[in-house]
C-alpha cells in the first residue's frame, strides 16, 4: 500500500479533482501527503532590468500563495497528514524539478492530472505529466477531465 504521496497542483479545475482524489486517498489511513504547487519565474528572472518585472514576479507569486492558503484550507478542514509546499523554479524543466523533489522526498505514488489539450496544444506546451511518466518509476495515478459528449 502506498504511504507517501506526491500530488502537483495547479490552479486548473483538473488540480481541485487531483486534490480531492489525493485526500480522499489519504483519509482515515496513515498516509502522508506532499501537495507541491511550482510557480516558474525563469522567464522573468533573466537579470534585464524592465519596468514591470518586480511587479510581474510578486504578482506570480501572490497568485501562488493564494492556491497554497486555500489549499491549506481545505486540508485543515479533514484530518489528514499533508504538507503544502510552493517550489519556485528558476529555469529548470518543470518535470526534472517535480521528479527531483518527489525523489528527495520518498514518495512512492504520484497524483496527477492531465487536461487533455489536444495534440496541437500539447506539441505547443508539452506535457509535464507525459514527462514524469517517461523519466520516473514511481507509480502514477491519472486524473482526467473528462469530455462531455
Amino acid at each position: 500500500m502506498f504511504q507517501r504521496i506526491y500530488v502537483p497542483i495547479d490552479n486548473s479545475d483538473i488540480s481541485d479533482k487531483v486534490l480531492n482524489e489525493a485526500l480522499n486517498l489519504a483519509i482515515n489511513k496513515n498516509i502522508k501527503l506532499r501537495i507541491v504547487h511550482a510557480v516558474n519565474l525563469e522567464q522573468i528572472t533573466f537579470g534585464i532590468e524592465m519596468v514591470g518585472v518586480a511587479e510581474l514576479k510578486d504578482t506570480l507569486l501572490d497568485i501562488a500563495h493564494k492556491l497554497i492558503s486555500h489549499v491549506r484550507g481545505v486540508i485543515a478542514k479533514k484530518n489528514i497528514d499533508a504538507e503544502v509546499v510552493l517550489l519556485e523554479n528558476y529555469g529548470v524543466d518543470l518535470s526534472d524539478l517535480i521528479i527531483d523533489d518527489a525523489k528527495k522526498w520518498n514518495a512512492d505514488l504520484f497524483v496527477l492530472g492531465s487536461h487533455h489539450l489536444g495534440s496541437f496544444s500539447h506539441f505547443i506546451t508539452g506535457g509535464v505529466v507525459e514527462e514524469i511518466a517517461h523519466d520516473v518509476d514511481i507509480p502514477i495515478l491519472l486524473i482526467t477531465k473528462h469530455k462531455k459528449h
